[in-house]
């Protein structure tokens, strides 16, 4: 359904929502209200989103050459239920306002959920301006089968666009919303979002590839292993969690880049018996750290309780 180009480029949200689209075909899940993507590359987000709406919405193969009427109309940005919200977009009568998401808007999308719908909704918030493209920048949507006379730009939400009032005259609309309906905020930090609103979506950091990652990096922020102690495990937990938000990568890519470290450490001392038993259980330690990350406990928290529990000894 998906198709590779997710993979390669957002694979563990690839991976995710593959698996969850099988399982909402087959009545066993429902697809969540409520969704946040974090990340630099808003453009891949956005495309992501209307992809799953398109699968969703499909009436046929879910395939990328679908060509039923409501896979037509996502390729055209035209469904009625696919809606893109941003200082441009989806903007009901006297509502002037282009520098911010207002709560006019807010008030027009309760407007549009009192009415029915027999398809699954979509509410796309994401800041936006006018723009035009050179031919490149839109190969992705192109090599999809999407119209690319795209006119705005897709850029990530900032709290000075779209602040507390609007979101707050949100909240009912995202708590209760009605059935087949998904809100998704493209941002490039939670942080950018009210949290009453963050606390009822389920968060995505959509990062890119594996290589992206500096080894020189990695080594450099636990260099101080294994003589890891209480007076600087949240000092180490801070500078990785810094280092994650301006390089924009997961922290379960990070974890696993730790474990290759760990196990070189192991390979260099493999005569020195305590170090060896100290590094096996930390490897324990940060295997259970990676299946945190994938249960969306924040990274502030994992990183913490990891770098406490290596000082600590287990």
């Amino acid at each position: 359904m998906l198709d590779s180009l997710f993979k390669n480029k957002i694979p563990f949200a690839y991976e995710y929502f593959s698996n969850l689209l099988e399982l909402v075909f087959q009545k066993k899940r429902t697809f969540p209200q409520a969704l946040i993507f974090e990340g630099n590359d808003t453009k891949t987000q956005y495309l992501f989103v209307l992809e799953l709406a398109r699968i969703l919405n499909c009436q046929n193969d879910k395939s990328k050459d679908c060509n039923c009427i409501n896979c037509k109309w996502i390729k055209s940005f035209a469904h009625p239920a696919v809606n893109n919200v941003s200082q441009i977009h989806f903007k009901g009568e006297n509502d002037e306002s282009k520098t911010v998401i207002s709560v006019k808007q807010a008030r027009e999308i309760e407007k549009n959920l009192s009415l029915s719908s027999d398809y699954y909704r979509f509410f796309i918030f994401f800041s936006s301006s006018e723009k035009e493209y050179f031919e490149n920048e839109l190969n992705d949507f192109k090599n999809l089968g999407y119209e690319t006379n795209i006119n705005y730009s897709i850029q990530p939400l900032e709290y000075k666009t779209f602040h507390s009032a609007t979101l707050n005259a949100m909240l009912k609309s995202i708590e209760e919303p009605p059935e087949n309906t998904v809100f998704i905020f493209l941002t490039k930090s939670k942080e950018d979002i009210l949290p009453t609103i963050v606390s009822r979506c389920l968060v995505f950091k959509l990062s890119g590839h594996k290589e992206s990652l500096n080894w020189n990096d990695i080594k450099g922020l636990v260099s101080n292993y294994p003589n890891i102690t209480y007076d600087i495990a949240f000092d180490i937990s801070d500078n990785i969690q810094k280092y994650l938000k301006e390089t924009n990568l997961d922290c379960e890519l990070f974890l696993n880049k730790f474990l290759e470290y760990l196990k070189d450490i192991l390979k260099q001392n493999i005569n020195n018996n305590d170090l060896a038993i100290k590094i096996n259980k930390d490897i324990r330690l940060i295997n259970d750290a990676i299946k945190h990350t994938r249960a969306n406990i924040s990274e502030k928290i994992i990183l913490d309780t990891l770098m406490l529990r290596i000082a600590r000894g287990f």
